[in-house]
């Protein structure tokens, strides 16, 4: 297999894991909402759920995406500006998408983490009364 082919399959995985992550967390938003308590017209969250309901913010979602966008497009008119061709072999300076890695990692940590959360509150209330 060509290593661009080995390229290729990181990029639909980071991306597809990125998809499922984001589709889990509203999910896990979706189950704090059906757990919510109700008093007449107040509403609120227990205090078990106000953790995982903060984590599945989605914010490092929307930094990652917003950092790739600036990063990239800041990088392309730069290397645009200076040679005036788009097909240009440019090198990837590794160190443009820590930041990234940060944000894609963080997003899942915090997935697992709000349900570990999730979980812990469904047995204490759920499977034990």
């Amino acid at each position: 297999m060509k290593l661009s082919e080995y390229k290729q399959d990181y990029y639909t995985f980071t991306g597809k894991l990125s998809d499922i992550n984001r589709q889990i967390a509203f999910a896990g938003i979706a189950l704090i909402w059906i757990f919510r308590k109700t008093d007449g017209s107040e509403i609120s969250i227990s205090n078990e759920l106000i953790l995982p309901s903060i984590l599945f913010a989605l914010g490092f979602d929307i930094l990652q995406y917003i950092y790739q966008s600036i990063t990239w497009s800041i990088f392309y008119s730069y290397h645009y500006k200076k040679t005036g061709n788009e097909d240009a072999d440019i090198p990837t300076p590794k160190k443009l998408n820590y930041l990234s890695w940060f944000f894609f990692i963080m997003k899942v940590l915090f997935v697992i983490v709000s349900y570990t959360y999730i979980i812990k509150f469904l047995i204490n209330n759920l499977v034990i009364k």
